[in-house]
């Protein structure tokens, strides 16, 4: 299948980060000996929380280098909450390091996870470095303040033709979201830049929708959107309406992309009450080292990995708690693994 090395730069990060970073590494070793699959070396570096309280820093700079130097990067969770004002906020500074812009979160229903609406296949593509997360911030005297919504021709653009490239291996249609009505310049220079890059996917159906219309509609027609494409903050919340109305986080993987590097990593948090206890669902982390195979250009491989996580979904006695079950982490990695081989051996 593949006879390829890769070198992944891994950011464990904390709570229960290192335990479901470690189960996608598996998968991804495994592939090799299941499937002829590529392989892997592996690469740790401190980022986060733990980093800061161990060495002063959470996101060393060493880190940063050995990120830029690998194929690729891998990252878990990362307590962002308990560092302290003063410290580096590892991930937008990662985003800032490798200059990735656009964050693309896929959202799909699995046979035998219960969802909430109709059957969902989406891809949320949202640009990560501006907006109302632009970071500028500051007081306006004793009882106010101010953040300032940031958005640029650039940004809008590069994070629009990543979309329009989604949607050309997908279903071809793109959703721009917006708020115009309050939102008049910033909302009108991203709509601008959207329509532009438009003009150069001819084949793509594109349309635009209020912020408010589209978390509506996703939620009562999912099977109508196909990929939404959105300014920072908009795009973070409908993301996370898409993973929910796909069955949770727990199965929502991401990746952070740009020209020249990428980082992937699950969109959950660190969940410290469940950490060290082997009960955490690895499944977003490993649909997120598929969608690094597909990156990195192993499209086959990461297929392979989510046809076997589709198996595994479809299996009652694979499902951590979260989704109904009581299987562990090292349970449901052994089955996802097996299906790897299953799947090799009747050529699906």
């Amino acid at each position: 299948m593949s006879s390829a090395q890769y070198a992944i730069c891994v950011l464990p990060g904390d709570g229960i980060g290192p335990e479901v970073i470690g189960c996608a590494q598996e998968v991804l070793q495994a592939l090799h000996s299941t499937i002829d699959g590529p392989r892997f070396t592996f690469d740790h570096r401190p980022a986060g929380c733990d980093a800061y309280n161990e060495t002063g820093d959470s996101l060393p700079s060493e880190t940063v280098e050995a990120a830029k130097a690998a194929d690729s990067v891998m990252l878990g969770a990362m307590d962002v909450a308990r560092l302290p004002p003063t410290a580096i906020q590892p991930l937008r500074a990662m985003r800032r390091h490798l200059d990735v812009g656009a964050s693309v979160r896929p959202a799909r229903s699995y046979p035998g996870v219960p969802i909430p609406a109709g059957e969902i296949d989406v891809v949320v593509v949202r640009e990560v470095t501006e907006g109302i997360y632009s970071g500028i911030e500051y007081p306006v005297g004793k009882d106010g303040a101010c953040s300032v919504r940031v958005i640029t021709r650039d940004a809008s653009t590069r994070t629009a033709k990543i979309a329009f490239e989604q949607a050309s291996r997908r279903r071809k249609k793109v959703t721009a979201i917006h708020k115009l009505g309050a939102l008049k310049l910033t909302d009108s220079l991203f709509l601008e830049s959207v329509a532009d890059v438009a003009a150069s996917f001819p084949d793509i159906e594109y349309e635009t929708k209020n912020v408010d219309a589209c978390a509506l509609e996703l939620v009562r027609w999912p099977e109508e959107f196909d990929v939404i494409l959105s300014t920072n903050a908009f795009g973070d919340i409908l993301s996370d309406v898409a993973a929910g109305l796909a069955g949770g986080l727990g199965i929502a993987p991401s990746g952070c992309v740009g020209e020249n590097w990428a980082y992937f990593e699950p969109v959950h948090g660190t969940a410290p009450d469940i950490a060290g206890k082997g009960i955490a669902n690895p499944i977003a982390s490993i649909l997120s080292a598929a969608l690094m195979l597909r990156h990195i250009g192993e499209p086959e491989a990461g297929e392979q990995i989510e046809r076997a996580v589709s198996r595994a979904l479809a299996s009652e006695e694979l499902r951590t708690g979260d989704l109904g079950g009581s299987a562990t982490s090292t349970q449901i990695t052994e089955g996802i693994i097996g299906f790897l081989g299953e799947a090799s051996a009747v050529g699906d």
